[in-house]
C-alpha cells in the first residue's frame, strides 16, 4: 500500500491494537498518549509530513518524506519504552507496511555479561508483544508485510 493510501483511520486502528497488546487494560502512560496528538490529515503521509508532525520520527531524518524509508512513533510497552510502531518502505517498491520495531538488539553488545540473561528475557517479551500486534494487524487487514506478500502472490488470508 502506498503511504498516501494508509488512511488516518487505519493508522489509528493500528495504534489502538498496538496499545492494547503493549499495555493491556491499564492503557498507555501519559507520555505515550502525548505522542498521539496529531495534526489534521486524512492519511499517514499527511500526518507524518504535517507541521511539526509531533511524535513521528523519520529515517533518514534529514530528507524529505518521499525519500524516507521508515516513519516511526515510539509507543513502548509495559517493560520497555523504546519499542516503536513503524511504517517501513518495502525495498525497491513504493509500498509501505506496518511493523513493530523492538529497537532492542543493539544494546546486547554494550551490556555486561552478567546482564545478558535479563536482556534475553526482555527480548523474548518484546518478540511476543511484536508477534501479537503484527498478527492482529494482519487479521484486521492492515498493511503488514504478510498481507503485502499475500497480495503479491494473489492468495487470501487464513
Amino acid at each position: 500500500m502506498r503511504l498516501d493510501e494508509i488512511t488516518r483511520a487505519a493508522f489509528q486502528e493500528a495504534v489502538r491494537i498496538y496499545l492494547e497488546e503493549a499495555y493491556g487494560k491499564e492503557g498507555a502512560p501519559p507520555e505515550v498518549r502525548k505522542r498521539l496528538k496529531w495534526p489534521k490529515g486524512a492519511t499517514l503521509k499527511a500526518l507524518a509530513s504535517g507541521p511539526g508532525a509531533p511524535g513521528f520520527e523519520r529515517s533518514p531524518a534529514d530528507v524529505p518524506l518521499r525519500q524516507c524509508d521508515h516513519i516511526r512513533v515510539r509507543l513502548g510497552n509495559r517493560g520497555y519504552p523504546h519499542m516503536k510502531l513503524s511504517a517501513d518502505r518495502v525495498p525497491e517498491t513504493d509500498e509501505w507496511v506496518l511493523t513493530v520495531d523492538c529497537h532492542d538488539r543493539d544494546i546486547v553488545g554494550r551490556a555486561p555479561a552478567e546482564q545478558r540473561e535479563v536482556l534475553e528475557a526482555l527480548f523474548r517479551v518484546n518478540a511476543e508483544v511484536k508477534g501479537r500486534i503484527e498478527r492482529r494487524w494482519t487479521e484486521a487487514g492492515l498493511p503488514t508485510f504478510e498481507n503485502f506478500i499475500r497480495r503479491r502472490l494473489g492468495t487470501q488470508g487464513g
